[in-house]
C-alpha cells in the first residue's frame, strides 16, 4: 500500500509538475477533499476511494478544494489510464488537463492560468 500511495503522490506530483512554472517553495498543501469515487487502474478494483490530494500555488487552498470537488465527477470517456488529456469545466481563464482512471473518471489532473496553478491526485 506505500507504494501505491507513493505512485499516487508522483501521478498528481507530475501533473502540478507539467504545468507549474513556479519553485517548489510556494507550493501549499491543501490537505484532501472527498469528491467523487475513483478506482485505480490495473488494480481490478481493489484500490479505489473518493478522496484527493490537492496542491495550489497562486491560489487559494479554498478555491482549489472547491474546484476540485467540482472537476472529480468528470469524466475522460474512452482514454486510456495512465496518459494526461485536456480537461473541461474548470475554472474560467483556466487550462486544465486530467488523467483517467478504471471506468473513465478523473483520477488525477491540474489546472494552470499563468503561473496559478493547482492540482490533485486519488488518494486511498
Amino acid at each position: 500500500m506505500r507504494g501505491f500511495v507513493a505512485l499516487l503522490l508522483f501521478v498528481a506530483a507530475g501533473c502540478f509538475a507539467a504545468a507549474a512554472t513556479a519553485t517548489t517553495a510556494e507550493v501549499k498543501v491543501c490537505g484532501t477533499v472527498v469528491g467523487a469515487n475513483w478506482v485505480f487502474p490495473g488494480t481490478g478494483g481493489k484500490v479505489s476511494g473518493n478522496k484527493y490530494g490537492v496542491l495550489a500555488n497562486g491560489v487559494s487552498c479554498a478555491f482549489a478544494k472547491k474546484w476540485v470537488v467540482k472537476l472529480s465527477s468528470k469524466t475522460l470517456a474512452g482514454k486510456k489510464a495512465g496518459r494526461s488529456y485536456p480537461l473541461a469545466g474548470g475554472p474560467p481563464g483556466y487550462t486544465c488537463t486530467a488523467n483517467p482512471d478504471a471506468n473513465g473518471k478523473v483520477l488525477a489532473g491540474a489546472c494552470k492560468s499563468g503561473k496559478n496553478i493547482f492540482s490533485w491526485g486519488g488518494r486511498p
